[in-house]
């Protein structure tokens, strides 16, 4: 045998014993290849698309297009010939899908526990600072900004209670910071609307109003009113003493200082009585007609208009009276100071036109 010869007969075999590696290597191949239980992913997989679309859509999504493909992977190699098969590529693609789903659902399922600790929490808070709100809304001299973020909170504290209820914490968390900020827009009026009760300019000044109302009782063994407006209070004196204190209801505004006309807010300064009212020319049971406006009313008012500080065109406003027709429990009046006909009867029967009559934010009696 010549040496061509047996070169040609040792390619010939190795040629043979690679075909049949070949053969081996697939039929090996075929019988160890199961494919992936697809029902019970698919299964799997839409129960993770429902808990995951409604917080993350675009993850949801991302699955949803991940088993797309691992669907077209699955029917073309059902498709293909054995010999033509990608070994793995069903199951690969079906583990992309696995993954992106568990992934994406213990991410949701997270958020959830994270969103029920936040929910719970802030319930508590949200209830005390609504209920706090619902208390200061009730001040007289509280604005339509106020008013309109009461209602906000109060509507998301109970659409964020429903929420709650149905564990849809994720969006009660947002309707519970909405409910403490319209709130805490509550709380900022009170706040303001009672800052000059603090100021120590201001409250110095009403004592000393109040203080020389006091001694002018002293001196003149007559009677004096002085009025307090944060407690609500109408105080008698007579010879300096105070006699009796009446619960009082004030304007509608009346803890803030009267501007001008139609503010609805009480005056402070000092007044005297001008006139006693009773039977017909009251329709209050019995009234103290005061001389609002005075001297430092107009000299207050001019200097307000100078500085555009009131309406265009609004009057300084008069007719404010200590009168009878109270007792509503609220403040209501249009600038008067209001009491029980009970009340009225009685400071009606100890003063006159002349009475001193003091009318302060408040002060220390």
């Amino acid at each position: 045998m010549t040496n061509k010869t047996a070169a040609g007969n040792r390619r010939r075999f190795a040629t043979a014993q690679v075909a049949a590696a070949s053969a081996v290597l697939v039929a090996a191949a075929c019988a160890s290849h199961h494919p992936p239980d697809e029902t019970g992913i698919r299964r799997t997989i839409q129960r993770a698309v429902r808990i995951v679309r409604p917080e993350a859509p675009l993850q949801a999504r991302l699955i949803e297009r991940l088993t797309a493909d691992a669907e077209i992977a699955t029917a073309a190699e059902a498709a293909a010939p054995f010999w033509q098969g990608s070994i793995g590529r069903t199951e690969a693609a079906w583990l992309r899908v696995v993954v992106a789903a568990r992934n994406a659902t213990y991410a949701v399922r997270s958020h959830q526990r994270e969103a029920s600790q936040e929910a719970a929490r802030l319930m508590h808070v949200a209830r005390d600072e609504v209920a706090r709100a619902r208390a200061e809304i009730n001040e007289t001299g509280m604005g339509q900004r106020e008013g309109a973020a009461m209602s906000v909170a109060a509507t998301s504290l109970g659409v964020a209670e429903r929420m709650r209820a149905a564990a849809r914490d994720a969006s009660a968390v947002e309707e519970l910071y909405r409910a403490i900020d319209n709130a805490t827009v509550v709380h900022r009026g009170w706040s303001s609307l009672h800052a000059r009760f603090s100021d120590p300019t201001l409250r110095r000044t009403w004592q000393q109003e109040a203080d020389a109302t006091i001694d002018e009782s002293r001196r003149t063994a007559d009677a004096a009113i002085v009025v307090d407006k944060l407690r609500r209070r109408v105080i008698l004196y007579e010879d300096g003493r105070a006699m009796e204190s009446f619960p009082a209801e004030l304007g509608a505004n009346g803890l803030r200082r009267k501007e001008h006309s139609g503010d609805r807010a009480t005056p402070e300064g000092n007044y005297r009585v001008l006139e006693a009212k009773q039977g017909h020319a009251t329709r209050y049971n019995k009234a103290l007609l005061i001389d609002y406006p005075n001297d430092e009313d107009r000299m207050r008012f001019a200097l307000a208009q100078a500085r555009g500080q009131v309406p265009h065109g609004a009057r300084i406003g008069n007719l404010i009276e200590i009168h009878g027709d109270g007792g509503e429990g609220r403040d209501w009046t249009d600038g008067c100071i209001a009491l029980t006909n009970a009340d009225m009867e009685k400071v009606y029967a100890r003063v006159h036109v002349g009475t001193p009559v003091t009318i302060v934010g408040t002060y220390e009696h």
